[in-house]
C-alpha cells in the first residue's frame, strides 16, 4: 500500500528530542492552503543555511540554493504545492532544534493568516505544545 501525501505522520521517539511540535507544524501544513504553506515554508527556511538547504529531506530543498541571491529565500505558490508534508517534518525538526524561537513567529503567522487553522485539533495541540515549552523555560529559570 503506497503512502500518501494525506496520511498521518507517526510521532516516533526520536522525532526531534521530545517535542511534537514539527509533527504538529508538518501537520498543519497538510491542512493549510497554499498560501499559507508559502509563508510557512518561508519562514522555516528562515533558519537554514546552504548546507542544511542541501541535506534536508534528502536534497528536496536544494532548488532553493539557485534562488538565495538575497538574504531571504523566495517560495512561490508553485513551491508549495510541490513540498511534500514528510519534507516540511524533516525541515521542522531542523528549524526545532536550530531556532526553536521560530515557532511562536509561526503562530503569529497563521493567527493573522488563518485563524480557523489554529482552532483546529492540530492547531490547538500546536499551541498548548509551545506552550508547554515556554512554561517550562520560565520554571527551569
Amino acid at each position: 500500500m503506497n503512502k500518501s501525501e494525506s496520511d498521518p505522520i507517526a510521532v516516533t521517539a526520536d522525532a526531534s528530542a521530545d517535542s511534537p511540535v514539527p509533527s504538529l507544524v508538518a501537520r498543519l501544513y497538510a491542512e493549510s492552503s497554499l498560501a499559507v504553506r508559502r509563508k510557512l515554508v518561508a519562514s522555516l527556511l528562515g533558519v537554514t543555511g546552504p548546507l542544511a538547504l542541501a541535506a534536508l529531506a534528502d536534497g528536496g530543498f536544494a532548488r532553493f540554493l539557485l534562488r538565495s541571491s538575497s538574504s531571504r529565500l523566495a517560495v512561490t505558490l508553485e513551491d508549495a504545492r510541490r513540498v511534500t508534508e514528510v519534507q516540511v517534518l524533516a525541515l521542522a525538526r531542523y528549524a526545532w532544534e536550530a531556532s526553536p524561537q521560530v515557532f511562536a513567529r509561526l503562530a503569529q503567522m497563521l493567527q493573522s493568516e488563518d485563524p480557523t487553522l489554529l482552532r483546529s485539533l492540530t492547531g490547538a495541540l500546536f499551541l498548548l505544545a509551545l506552550g508547554m515549552r515556554a512554561r517550562d523555560k520560565r520554571i527551569d529559570r
